[in-house]
């Protein structure tokens, strides 16, 4: 149970569904191993973690102040008149249970949010330097991935310097009192929500009040909340599992992560039960850690694309289904395999690019450049194939609707047929 005089300590605040009790009892078997001397609180927002769940939960870390937060709750926050069927299609209802910081702030000193789909791999100490509000900024682009409700709430991103934020691990301190409260939170994703829409709107409300409200923001360095695909995951002192692969239900995860397997085991020796969801990307290996998780979605997109082109390509075309990244290579027979067509993925998954690979001083180069130099794809509504230098050579190439491409590669073929 919570302990006297907690308005001077700190809180670790997660929200989890009963179903995913063993996400938090991994999250706490780690924390718990990687720091020892943390004298604060758990607290934990949840759906109806039974009294074993509890038991079992508080095996691990004594701790644990456990609230309820049930859909009745969340419907009583956001009142009668918010439709918020939209977001919870899309996202737990658990992730507006950080809104509840605030409130949070009249029992303890500072509050520190944690998703459940991290990996703790050190001391979380350094990162409490926080006064107001903390979080891991967004690069830049995700400003212009979000253009539309940017222009649409303009008026309330203050002096414009508030980054975006990653929502996965989120600090609240003394500072926040009295400019922030939980009720702005709900309000202002309501507003979100019959306005735009329900992508991102916890972190989007969480934004725009601070922003409008100039709440002093303290960023938090990468180490404290690490996408899971980026370089540099060993030394994270966070490891955040962003997306749909988690340390549970990601084979190349496990391989790469033994630890998070070393926190489960801890989890289910005190008699909580694991994960039985259906497991991904276990027909990949792993590369090395930092990349495991980013081979295998490539390798996966890749033969989930090939198994839809596969009966609508050339004869003459030959995939190569060993690719670990972005491009995926067809080789045409009769053609050495410096010349081949490439496929490479976009951000936007509806799109693809297409070009024709071949080297300047190549036998066939001479041809090729007459076959394809100002051929126009149907797909593109007739704008010629351009002509590019790039790490693969010479190549002609487009981007161009996914639905399209298998199509767009007969008509490149058609143009090289007696070569």
């Amino acid at each position: 149970m919570i302990k006297a005089n907690t308005t001077k300590r700190r809180a670790i605040v997660c929200a989890i569904s009963a179903d995913h009790a063993f996400a938090l009892g991994s999250l706490i078997a780690g924390f718990a191993r990687h720091n020892p001397g943390f004298e604060g609180v758990f607290v934990v927002f949840h759906d109806g973690l039974d009294a074993d769940q509890q038991a079992q939960l508080r095996a691990l870390w004594p701790d644990i102040a456990f609230r309820p937060f049930t859909p009745a709750d969340l419907a009583a926050r956001f009142g009668a008149g918010t439709d918020i069927s939209a977001a919870l299609a899309l996202y737990s209802p658990m992730i507006f249970a950080k809104f509840e910081l605030p409130n949070l702030l009249a029992e303890f000193e500072k509050c520190l949010w944690l998703d459940v789909d991290i990996l703790i791999q050190g001391d979380l100490g350094p990162i409490w330097a926080f006064d107001a509000l903390a979080w891991r900024p967004l690069p830049e682009g995700a400003f212009a991935r979000r253009a539309e409700v940017m222009e649409r709430f303009a008026d309330l991103r203050g002096d414009g310097s508030y980054p975006l934020l990653n929502g996965g691990v989120l600090g609240m301190g003394p500072g926040v009192r009295g400019q922030l409260s939980t009720d702005d939170l709900y309000a202002m994703a309501a507003r979100l929500m019959a306005q735009t829409g329900a992508h991102s709107v916890d972190e989007l409300a969480v934004y725009f009040c601070a922003a409008a409200g100039g709440v002093p923001l303290h960023l938090l360095d990468q180490r404290f909340n690490h996408p899971i695909i980026a370089a540099g995951c060993r030394e994270a002192v966070v490891l955040h599992a962003i997306g749909p692969d988690k340390f549970w239900n990601s084979a190349p995860l496990q391989l790469a992560y033994p630890e998070w397997a070393r926190n489960l085991a801890e989890w289910q020796a005190v008699g909580g039960a694991g994960f039985a969801g259906p497991m991904r990307l276990a027909e990949v290996q792993a590369a090395t850690p930092d990349q495991a998780l980013k081979a295998a979605r490539h390798r996966a997109y890749w033969h989930a694309l090939y198994d839809g082109l596969r009966a609508a390509l050339p004869p003459r075309l030959t995939v190569d289904l060993r690719a670990n990244g972005p491009g995926l290579r067809f080789f045409i027979q009769g053609l050495p395999d410096t010349v081949h067509l490439r496929l490479t993925r976009q951000t936007n998954e509806r799109r693809i690019g297409l070009h024709l690979c071949f080297q300047k001083d190549a036998p066939h180069a001479q041809a090729i450049f007459a076959r394809l130099d100002g051929l126009a794809l149907a797909a593109t509504k007739g704008k010629p194939l351009e002509l590019a230098q790039t790490r693969h050579g010479l190549t002609y190439g487009t981007v161009l609707p996914v639905a399209a491409c298998a199509e767009a590669m007969a008509q490149i073929m058609d143009a090289l047929r007696d070569l």
